[in-house]
């Protein structure tokens, strides 16, 4: 053989020990999902996000309709027993009717505690925005009232500060999709909708963008999963 045939060969060999190794190195992965219906199968970006994962990564959907941290709490069990390496708690919505933000701040850190104890990595996630828009053309929070113990972007300041206090990645959706709406503006955001009158539940263009949104913060909170995430 001659040298330079010896030389392509040596090349691809080491082409293919390369590829094995990096095979090997990338471990299967399965990350847990639980929050409220912005998150569930129907119509949250959680279906969205199932599809932005590479092949060797599981997605478990445990995020319920009009779910809160109590009442979800025993789903936080049945979804521990499946062993994920993640779980993403993203909860808010259905929380600010029911009780302010120090007993939020309380009931989330529980759940960090458990998914830690578990053994798998707790992800807080601040909750998506409700599209709602004020006469100047920006995402105009719903005030505290009769309905709601607190504004929603309360709610997301106390998921920082959990984050922060439990030393656990944050991925502040709040905040990144205020943002992305009021760059998108009304007309445009209006494509999100799952209906007319329904401004915060997504249709499946809005699913599949706001998993983009989640997914690309995720590679930046969790850079261990940016292998994981196309």
């Amino acid at each position: 053989m001659s040298l330079k045939a010896n030389t392509l060969v040596a090349l691809l060999l080491s082409v293919a020990v390369s590829a094995v190794a990096t095979a090997a190195d990338q471990k299967e992965v399965t990350i847990g999902l639980i929050g409220d219906s912005t998150v569930a199968t129907t119509y949250g970006w959680g279906p969205g996000f199932s599809k932005l994962v590479s092949s060797d990564t599981e997605v478990l959907n445990y995020a319920k309709n009009g779910a809160t941290l109590d009442s979800l709490s025993h789903k936080l069990d049945e979804l521990l027993k499946q062993k994920p390496d993640y779980v993403l708690v993203q909860f808010g919505h259905n929380d600010q009717k029911r009780y302010g933000t120090q007993a939020y701040a309380e009931k989330l850190k529980s759940y960090v505690d458990r998914i830690k104890a578990a053994g798998a990595g707790p992800v807080i996630v601040s909750s998506v925005t409700r599209r709602n828009f004020g006469p100047d053309g920006k995402i105009l929070p719903r005030p505290a009232g009769d309905l709601l113990k607190a504004p929603l972007y309360e709610y997301a300041l106390t998921a920082g500060e959990v984050a922060k206090a439990e030393e656990v990645p944050f991925l502040d959706l709040y905040t990144i999709s205020v943002a992305h709406h009021n760059k998108l503006g009304p007309e445009k955001t209006s494509a999100y909708d799952f209906s007319e009158t329904d401004t915060t539940h997504f249709s499946p263009a809005g699913t599949a963008a706001t998993a983009e949104l989640v997914a690309t913060e995720l590679k930046v909170v969790v850079p261990q999963l940016a292998g994981h995430l196309k």
